[in-house]
């Protein structure tokens, strides 16, 4: 059983930044943990195309041996929204390298997710990380914190 905190609001969020960014024609990549169970597999409610590129990654940093960085620069691409599992492995992890590399990542404060803690609850790790995430920033990269209202694609 899934112990994610309020999953389905944060697919529902998902699929809303996943139609806006098709509207404007971002594209799309959706990274997968290969560590998860089901392996590297998406929500069914999310739709992803042929065309949208899937990287499948073994550790938190999405990064991490992974043709990431080299599938965002072929595309031009230097600013990053950032949604999905979880908060405070995953995300947090990402979104420190994303920026260390140079990238402008926003960081969708209700549309990421994890699991209560026998120490915290999962509402708490998620707000601690909104909070300390935003202005993160190391040389030309910075984390923004934005609602999934309030993410713009252009």
């Amino acid at each position: 059983e899934d112990e994610t905190w309020q999953p389905d609001r944060v697919v529902q969020r998902v699929c809303h930044l996943e139609g806006a960014a098709r509207a404007a024609g971002v594209p799309m990549l959706y990274v997968l943990d290969s560590r998860v169970e089901p392996h590297a597999e998406l929500d069914a409610r999310l739709a992803p195309r042929d065309a949208d590129k899937r990287i499948v990654k073994t550790a938190c940093d999405a990064f991490f041996e992974t043709t990431l960085k080299a599938d965002l620069d072929a595309g031009g691409i230097e600013r990053l929204v950032v949604c999905g599992l979880h908060t405070d492995f995953c995300i947090d992890t990402t979104c420190r390298r994303a920026a260390s590399l140079g990238y402008q990542v926003v960081l969708v404060e209700d549309a990421h997710s994890t699991f209560d803690r026998d120490y915290i609850s999962a509402e708490k790790v998620i707000e601690h990380h909104n909070r300390i995430l935003s202005g993160f920033s190391a040389g030309d990269g910075r984390v923004s914190v934005a609602r999934s209202d309030q993410v713009e694609f252009a």
